[in-house]
């Protein structure tokens, strides 16, 4: 299998893209307003970072590398892990059968497809994303949230490495976007508290919007006394 677009430079290449829309955000400040927005401006910035149109595990097949909302198996053998990106190699795709096979009195075989109907082998880039769209900022209830997605890349990091007898690699990013910057030191007291993990970047933007510069009213009007 290839595994060249799963590397510590591919996941440099998202982050300097991450950075990017940082800046982008700070000259636009209504370039993202939900999550979702967030998910799509990343994925529209590192879509032609990594190969597409490129053969899969059948080589009649051509697929990419990006992909969103893909479900993985838990430890478990249920499909209850799902990233919002991931970057993957197209050659550890298959959309006809497993890449794993049994071996028959015939021959091997390949096994079938799960549920998903769709395979992917090898190891990937995680990432997961957050947007605070509340002008009071980031606090500690999102930190929870937060730290429930850094836990399930872990995890994932952990099941897919173990089945591939550690010849597999899996990188995790989690970004943090903040409309205003408020709470920021609740995140990096966060992403203190996650350094110690393994092949993980934690990344923080801001629009910095200040509400204290804007008015409600929709005109202005100068009192004068008669």
């Amino acid at each position: 299998m290839n595994t060249t677009n799963v590397t510590v430079e591919s996941v440099n290449l998202i982050l300097q893209k991450l950075q990017e829309l940082q800046v982008t955000y700070n000259q636009n400040k209504a370039l993202i307003l939900t999550e979702d927005d967030l998910k799509c401006q990343l994925f529209r910035l590192i879509y032609d970072l990594f190969p597409r149109n490129s053969e899969t595990f059948n080589p009649e097949i051509t697929g990419c590398s990006v992909h969103s909302e893909i479900k993985f198996f838990d430890e478990l053998g249920k499909l209850t892990l799902r990233p919002d990106l991931i970057v993957i190699d197209p050659g550890n795709i298959s959309i006809f059968h497993s890449t794993e096979y049994t071996m028959k009195r015939s021959g091997p075989e390949y096994n079938q497809l799960s549920s998903k109907n769709f395979t992917i082998a090898g190891g990937a880039i995680l990432i997961e994303l957050k947007f605070c769209r509340n002008r009071s900022g980031i606090n500690q209830t999102d930190i929870i949230d937060y730290q429930s997605d850094i836990d399930k890349m872990q995890r994932l990091k952990s099941i897919i490495e173990s089945n591939s007898y550690e010849q597999e690699k899996v990188y995790g990013i989690f970004a943090a976007f903040n409309k205003t910057n408020n709470g920021e030191a609740i995140f990096e007291d966060f992403k203190s508290r996650n350094s110690d993990k393994e092949d993980l970047h934690i990344f923080y933007g801001s629009g910095n919007v200040d509400f204290s510069t804007n008015s409600r009213r929709p005109y202005d009007f100068i009192d004068e006394e008669l």
